[in-house]
């Protein structure tokens, strides 16, 4: 069930069920308190009142972040892991793009951000089930474990870069090959390796370390500068 709290000005979503403990949650954006149903509306305001701080400051950083986002309809360039292709934009019934060594071209009807944008990620899905296919075989023939994986698929997702699933199917967010290829490389260690560890546990961790040394720093790369990996 969700009501809404008069908060500050405005509304904040209230999402009850049968948690025992209530929580503010903040994305894209929008706050959100998941609260258990006898909780009171009083006890949600002093709730609020407590992390008031922590609200505003997760409200500015995620707007900081939001503004980070690229616009390549506005942009001279767009990154591909290590290089960075010249942009040409260029009107055409027909959306398509063509790569020319260094130099991409992106043709649509309209030359506005969703228009170039929609282009640009037809361009990063290709990109991605070439390289992030190969890096992966290549990946698992090198350790040895084929015959563990089933599947590599594509998918834009919110909060994940990748996912492997008990059966071997590997998932990756094509939005990765915005980053430098060494980020690449650390995604595809992560996901091949829980192969053979399906957690997040020590061997897990020991075994990424192995086949990626320098995880721990391209990570936190990933952590802190994962938003501007957007279309």
């Amino acid at each position: 069930m969700t009501e809404s709290l008069n908060w500050s000005g405005g509304t904040i979503p209230v999402r009850r069920s049968r948690r025992k403990t209530v929580a503010l949650h903040v994305r894209d954006g929008t706050p959100e308190l998941r609260a258990p149903w006898h909780l009171s509306e009083s006890a949600l305001k002093r709730f609020l009142t407590e992390r008031q701080d922590w609200l505003n400051k997760a409200l500015h950083s995620q707007a900081e972040k939001k503004s980070q986002k690229p616009d390549f309809s506005q942009q001279e360039q767009c990154p591909l892991m290590n290089e960075r292709l010249t942009l040409t934009l260029q009107r055409g019934a027909r959306s398509q793009w063509r790569r020319d060594q260094d130099r991409l071209t992106l043709v649509a009807p309209r030359l506005d951000k969703p228009h170039v944008h929609h282009v640009l990620a037809d361009f990063y899905k290709n990109q991605a089930k070439y390289f992030l296919f190969n890096k992966t075989r290549e990946r698992v023939l090198a350790e040895g474990w084929e015959d563990r994986l089933t599947d590599v698929r594509l998918r834009r997702t919110k909060t994940k870069w990748g996912h492997c699933t008990a059966t071997g199917r590997i998932q990756y967010n094509w939005l990765i090959m915005m980053a430098p290829e060494r980020i690449v490389d650390y995604l595809v260690a992560h996901e091949t390796a829980h192969l053979l560890h399906p957690h997040h546990g020590a061997q897990f961790w020991a075994e990424v370390g192995r086949i990626h040394p320098h995880w721990r720093e391209d990570r936190r790369w990933l952590h802190d500068h994962g938003h501007r990996l957007w279309l």
